[in-house]
């Protein structure tokens, strides 16, 4: 890891509701990501990591604050900056099979992020393609095919594939497993952790889930109703959290022993009660 790629600096996003009142989804959130690191995000549903996920991408405005990459404020950039940033900042979404257009073949997905790039002629894209789904583990006669033909999991690689081919340097995975079988998840959580040291990618992996965000996060930065309550190195904070809610969230993270379960739960409730009584 290098110097600072992303920085976020007070950033707020606010929803009106009725009655003048209003739901503050971010409080004023910092946030750093390193060039070829891995940032865990995590937060129940509702915390408003989904929300910062979408600031970052330019999908929502943010009420104050600003975003900064590479140094440069890009809060409100123009349109046409945003698509010349697609190409730098990229993301994979939850669902596997939404993310695809079914009526487009894989390979025509692959290469629409290539398209504004003028130096690549057709063959160019084509090899591009067939080196992008080698990449992900998949064979290159799947270009020709469409999304129907692929599984849960070999969509969410294509979508990987479609998020890497143009050499992004921020990757944002917003819950990028949690739809899949666990099996499928180590796979892809691999696959991902593979890519970032190979194509020295920053990802910023936001989910629900400590256990998952454990496997691919140098650092985990906790959310909790728009403010982020604990940050640090990832074992360490899993290992020894500091604030109750990251405590409760590693709590509930399931386990397949059922008795190993209920061991850890008893130890983090055990260990909250005696910081109450510091």
């Amino acid at each position: 890891m290098t110097g600072s790629l992303f920085r976020a600096r007070g950033l707020r996003v606010d929803y009106p509701l009725r009655g003048g009142r209003v739901l503050s989804a971010l409080k004023g959130v910092d946030l750093e990501i390193a060039e070829g690191e891995t940032v865990g995000l995590v937060g129940e549903s509702g915390s408003g990591k989904s929300t910062l996920g979408r600031v970052i991408l330019g999908l929502t405005d943010p009420t104050a604050g600003h975003v900064l990459y590479r140094g440069e404020d890009i809060t409100r950039a123009s349109r046409a900056r945003r698509r010349a940033l697609a190409s730098e900042i990229q993301v994979v979404f939850q669902d596997p099979f939404g993310s695809l257009n079914p009526a487009r073949t894989i390979g025509a997905t692959l290469a629409e992020p290539l398209l504004i790039d003028s130096s690549l002629g057709a063959r160019d894209r084509l090899k591009r393609v067939d080196a992008a789904l080698a990449e992900v583990g998949l064979p290159f006669d799947a270009a020709r095919r469409y999304p129907a033909n692929f599984s849960g999991g070999q969509r969410q690689r294509i979508a990987i594939a479609r998020a890497v081919i143009a050499r992004p340097k921020l990757l944002i995975c917003d819950e990028p497993v949690s739809a899949l079988d666990l099996s499928v998840q180590a796979q892809v959580l691999n696959l991902l952790n593979d890519l970032q040291k190979r194509l020295a990618l920053a990802l910023l992996f936001i989910s629900h889930d400590l256990m998952v965000v454990r496997h691919v996060s140098h650092r985990v930065v906790v959310l909790y109703h728009g403010d982020i309550v604990e940050q640090g190195e990832a074992g360490e904070l899993l290992a020894r959290p500091r604030h109750p809610y990251t405590a409760k969230l590693i709590a509930a993270a399931p386990i397949p022993d059922p008795r190993a379960q209920r061991a850890r739960r008893e130890q983090m409730r055990s260990e909250l009660a005696l910081g109450g009584n510091a």
